[in-house]
């Protein structure tokens, strides 16, 4: 003999209410993520070492990626609903017999498909909406006065002085043994460190520690 409920799971979840809300909600938050995400991966590349033309002019510029918000989500989905619940006694080991036992409801939604408004005579169409904006916003107000460290380790000193000027940085030269250089070493020598690291957010005209062999 079939089994009703098994057939009803078959056909869609049953989950706690909360539980379905709280996927949409996480759901939304993905989506704020991978925005922000895809806004700072454009921000980093614009402050590249290595840019091609057209990115050393935007940033020359002064151009700035946009970022976007979601300040807004409705979603629409119809379901059956259901309470359910058991009973619990008040937690005391030496309540009597006829102490009431309190009841634990939950609310379960059930999404409600053809199949499900077929078998049960659910009226109610089956369907769902979600409706968002995408609104932009003005970058953070600290890439006005910041830049992303660039990527120094390798590069020669000429190359790593070129680099670190260009994003308005000053360099200040230390040995591997902890000298500092009253003058820029060779421009051939090689960067074995820096502080802060690379990409690391770091105001304008800040100096920027260059470890070199001595």
């Amino acid at each position: 003999m079939a089994d009703p409920l098994k057939d009803v799971i078959s056909d869609g979840f049953v989950a706690p209410l909360g539980d379905v809300i709280a996927a949409v909600g996480r759901g939304v938050a993905d989506a704020q993520a991978a925005l922000d995400q895809a806004s700072l991966q454009a921000t980093l590349s614009l402050y590249e070492t290595e840019g091609d033309a057209a990115t050393t002019l935007l940033r020359e510029i002064g151009y700035r990626p946009t970022f976007y918000v979601l300040p807004e989500t409705t979603c629409e989905v119809q379901m059956s609903m259901r309470v359910g619940g058991s009973s619990a006694s008040d937690g005391s080991a030496n309540a009597p017999p006829e102490t009431p036992r309190l009841l634990q409801a939950k609310a379960y939604a059930t999404p409600v498909d053809a199949s499900f408004a077929n078998r049960f005579g659910y009226e109610a169409s089956a369907s769902a909406k979600l409706t968002f904006k995408i609104v932009p916003v003005p970058p953070p107000l600290a890439l006005d006065e910041r830049r992303p460290v660039p990527d120094l380790l390798g590069k020669s000193v000429t190359d790593a002085s070129a680099a670190l000027a260009r994003l308005g940085f000053e360099a200040e030269f230390h040995s591997n043994k902890g000298e500092v250089f009253s003058t820029p070493p060779p421009g051939g020598t090689i960067v074995l460190a820096q502080s802060p690291a690379a990409l690391t957010l770091a105001k304008i005209g800040e100096i920027i520690v260059v470890t070199v062999p001595p």
